[in-house]
């Protein structure tokens, strides 16, 4: 019973693999560790053997364990009969089921190992006086370390185990090559701003040798001749590079504020003159500009942003990419999910083809094989679905996860896989073509790289089949369920929220675009970075607040550079003007209108005719007004655009209104002469008596 139970367990591992659920079982392990031993797998070579190759493994061997490792060897075993199915090939891998233990091609002895300690190995077997395999197939290899901690016994254990599995090809070829696809991504951050200065210098160090977009463009430039590949390229990051390459240079925030150089310049200028030289006459996907959240955009109703995006990204790869076949009618949703309502946005923006997940379509039964990466959207019939297996897709994300410390081992899974698939229906051809999707923002390691790059250009069971032929051929026969869309993926999207405010973005920017008089300055700054913003990289990071707050902090300080100058004015006649001042700090003409209202009705106002604003211009606008009364009066200045739409916050002006008018200027002179004349009375009195006073001192007759 208890070997019953066994064998039901590990028939049900091996069901619940299946095709569908492929990348659920973990990948092949970093590292095998067991009995405190680190089995490290470095290269393996050739990536699928014949029988006149020499197979080798290196590595190293690490004791991770606080005693020394006696009798220490390696060796590799390949087991005699091929695997069956996808699924097998997984749960073998995964180490959920045991592999066959086959034959032993080369053992070799190493040192004793102290605790710590790590020692290299190399193994080769030359293949030819090895029993032929039974035709083309994928095999299982283990890698084997043996040894004990006994300081005295002489028995070796197994101390670690690392599964892998090799495509052997017969010398006369039993089958005829499945067709494949490959989606080569290349996107990056935005990290470009509106006024032209960049964020941060990531994008010199990813542009750097070894740097993530430099290993990518390197390898899809290795892989291109012998595979079907398939560029897909997101505008912005091109423009960018294009902009750090230009003459005068780049400026860069600094941390602390202010700008400096940015160091990327000769490095972006090779980097696109590669691009371009890998590109000319190559299949090269347009994404939409900045690479936005089109899901979310939709279901936020901003539609028009992704229409924007698309002829954008279109405007900037013919300028930047002028040898490319460029492919602006097939689209790739983000993550490879989308909704119905998503894809009819982009058919009606010209999408014939989206790239999606299998999983977004399963087949409604489980296959005994993969099948063709070709379907119809139930309910969308103007856009098909290319669907990427989803086996690969997971495998190629493993290795740009963190589970890339043995990168040789994931890309050997991936040449395994592609082989699995064809040795499923070995003489079907062409009839299937299976499209391998890696994630947006790849970053797999060099190694990783290297191994596919050398096996699959070569691979004879892979015929190279690009995305465009593959949506140009049939639907094949395949019945799939309606399209998914998890809710895990919708929650996933820009929050509803950051879009609203998004919205108010825009429409500021289309406020102050109206009073422009030259709007391809400026105003393509802030477009572009309003696309940024809306960029599916954005996708669970909080800094995309901030770095909304900061551009919509630039855009104000635009829009403040037109302003009413404020003043306090004093108006003393019954008529006459106000000067009002007007200020234009922008490097352009501008068109605005002026509007006054008398916050009190003791001052009438007159209305304005207002001439442009030059560049870099104070102008005083001179107001006609009448009072009929005095006291303070508060005058609001407002600024309109040329539609008659508020631009700016009004300002308010304290008038002191010191009226005086004609019965008030006869009363005063009237007033006036009384005082005199009353003033000048007494002066003549005064006289009069000193003069009387002194007669009398002297004894003369006073006068009369």
């Amino acid at each position: 019973m208890r070997r019953l139970s066994d064998i039901l367990l590990l028939l049900v591992l091996v069901a619940a693999a299946g095709l569908a659920g492929l990348g659920g079982l973990a990948p092949a392990p970093a590292v095998a560790a067991a009995g405190g031993v680190r089995l490290q797998v470095t290269d393996l070579s050739p990536a699928a053997v014949h029988g006149t190759d020499t197979l080798q493994v290196t590595g190293s061997i690490t004791n991770t364990g606080t005693k020394p490792v006696r009798l220490v060897a390696v060796r590799l075993r390949l087991s005699a009969s091929r695997l069956n199915s996808r699924s097998e090939l997984a749960a073998v891998l995964a180490e959920k089921v045991p592999a066959e233990t086959g034959d032993v091609l080369v053992e070799s002895s190493l040192p004793d190992l102290a605790a710590g300690a790590t020692s290299p190995f190399s193994l080769s077997r030359s293949l030819t006086t090895l029993t032929p395999r039974t035709g083309f197939g994928v095999y299982a290899l283990t890698i084997e370390v043996t040894g004990t901690r006994s300081a005295t016994g002489s028995t070796a254990n197994q101390l670690a185990q690392q599964p892998t599995a090799v495509p052997w090809l017969p010398a006369a070829p039993d089958y005829s090559p499945t067709g494949f696809s490959w989606l080569w991504p290349l996107a990056g951050a935005p990290s470009r701003l509106a006024n032209d200065t960049f964020a941060d210098d990531t994008l010199a160090v990813e542009l750097a040798p070894g740097g993530r977009l430099a290993r990518l463009l390197d390898a899809g430039a290795r892989l291109q001749p012998g595979t079907a590949l398939t560029w897909a390229l997101d505008p912005e990051l091109v423009e960018s590079v294009a902009r750090m390459a230009a003459p005068g240079g780049y400026r860069v925030v600094r941390a602390g504020g202010g700008t400096s150089a940015g160091t990327g310049g000769p490095l972006a200028a090779a980097w696109l003159s590669t691009l371009q030289g890998v590109t000319a006459g190559a299949d090269v996907v347009v994404l939409p500009y900045a690479d936005p959240d089109v899901t979310a955009l939709v279901h936020q109703n901003r539609r028009a942003d992704v229409t924007a995006a698309r002829t954008a990204g279109a405007a900037v790869m013919t300028k930047l990419l002028p040898g490319a076949r460029l492919v602006t009618d097939l689209g790739w949703p983000t993550d490879g999910y989308s909704d119905r309502s998503t894809l009819s946005s982009l058919a009606d923006s010209g999408v014939t083809a989206a790239v999606l997940d299998g999983r977004a379509l399963p087949p409604t039964i489980d296959l005994s094989y993969t099948p063709s990466g070709h379907a119809r959207v139930a309910g969308v019939a103007r856009v098909g679905a290319l669907l990427a297996d989803p086996g690969l897709a997971d495998l190629l994300a493993a290795a740009a996860s963190g589970q890339g410390s043995a990168p040789v081992l994931g890309a050997q899974r991936v040449v395994a896989e592609t082989a699995m698939i064809t040795s499923e229906l070995p003489g079907t051809g062409t009839a299937r073509t299976i499209v391998t999707m890696p994630p947006r923002r790849w970053a797999p390691a060099q190694a990783f790289l290297d191994h596919l790059v050398a096996a699959l250009p070569t691979a004879p069971w892979a015929a190279p089949i690009s995305l465009t032929q593959l949506a140009a051929t049939p639907v094949p026969a395949v019945a799939r369920t309606r399209l998914r869309y998890p809710g895990t993926r919708r929650s996933a999207e820009l929050p509803a929220d950051y879009l609203r405010a998004m919205e108010g973005y825009a429409e500021s920017t289309n406020t102050f675009a109206s009073i422009l008089t030259d709007r391809t300055k400026l105003v393509p700054g802030l477009v572009s970075s309003r696309l940024r913003l809306e960029s599916s990289w954005w996708r669970g990071r909080d800094g995309r607040a901030i770095r909304l707050d900061r551009e919509q902090t630039y855009l104000r300080d635009l829009r403040a550079a037109v302003r009413v100058q404020p003043g306090s004015f004093t108006f003393g006649s019954s008529s006459g003007t106000i000067p009002i001042t007007l200020v234009n700090d922008l490097p352009q003409e501008v068109h605005v209108t002026l509007r006054l209202q008398a916050l009190t009705p003791q001052l009438r106002l007159e209305p304005v005719t207002m001439p442009p604003l030059g560049p870099r211009q104070k102008v005083q606008v001179e107001v006609q007004a009448s009072a009929v009364a005095g006291g303070r009066v508060v005058v609001e200045a407002a600024l309109e655009t040329p539609t008659g739409a508020a631009y700016g916050q009004p300002v308010q002006l304290p008038v002191d209104v010191t009226q005086i008018g004609a019965v008030a200027l006869i009363i005063t002179v009237g007033a006036a002469v009384v005082l005199f004349l009353t003033a000048g009375y007494r002066v003549i009195r005064r006289v009069r008596a000193a003069a009387a006073a002194v007669a009398t001192a002297v004894g003369e007759p006073a006068a009369p």
